[in-house]
C-alpha cells in the first residue's frame, strides 16, 4: 500500500473534477483538507482529513461509505428499499425494482446513486444507475441499479485498515 499527499496542482484538479462530477457537493470545504492518495493493486482511493472519500474506477469517482456517513449524502440522488432489501443490498446485490421504496432526486443510466435502508436511512450501498429516476414508477419488476461500492467488500477493507 503506497499513500501520500497530494500536491496544490493534483488537489486543484482533483477538486475541479468532482465539482464537474458532482454539482450538489460543497468543494470550498474540501479546499482546505488534506487530501492523500491510496495505491494497493489496482484499487486508488482518496482521503479526506484522514477519512476515505473517493474510489477512482477508471474515470469515475465513486464516493466512499464511510465519507457518505459521516459528512452526508445530501448532494447525491438516493433510493430507499424496504426492509426485505436491505440484507441483499448489504452483501453486494444490484438493485432490483421490488425492493424500492422511494426514489429521492433525479437520475440518469450512467450515473451514481446511494441505496439507504428505510427506517434511520443510512447508506448501504453505492449503485449505479441503469434506468432513469423517471421511468422507475411504472416498472413492476427488473433491475434498477448495479453495485459499486457496499459495506465489507475490498473498498470498505481497505478503509478499515487506515
Amino acid at each position: 500500500m503506497r499513500r501520500w499527499q497530494l500536491s496544490k496542482r493534483d488537489k486543484k484538479r482533483l477538486l475541479e473534477k468532482l465539482a464537474e462530477t458532482y454539482p450538489g457537493l460543497s468543494v470550498g470545504e474540501l479546499r482546505d483538507a488534506r487530501i492523500e492518495k491510496l495505491v494497493e493493486d489496482d484499487v486508488e482511493m482518496y482521503i479526506v482529513d484522514s477519512l476515505p472519500a473517493f474510489i477512482e474506477a477508471g474515470e469515475r469517482f465513486v464516493p466512499h461509505l464511510l465519507y457518505l456517513l459521516r459528512r452526508g449524502y445530501s448532494w447525491l440522488p438516493y433510493i430507499v428499499v424496504d426492509e426485505g432489501a436491505v440484507k441483499p443490498i448489504s452483501r453486494g446485490a444490484d438493485l432490483m425494482r421490488p425492493g424500492i421504496v422511494e426514489v429521492v432526486g433525479e437520475f440518469s443510466p450512467g450515473d451514481i446513486v446511494v441505496i439507504v435502508e428505510p427506517s434511520r436511512r443510512l447508506p448501504l450501498a453505492v449503485h449505479e444507475a441503469l434506468i432513469s429516476s423517471k421511468d422507475i414508477p411504472g416498472m413492476e419488476k427488473g433491475r434498477v441499479s448495479r453495485r459499486l461500492h457496499y459495506v465489507g467488500d475490498r473498498y470498505w477493507k481497505i478503509a478499515e485498515r487506515l
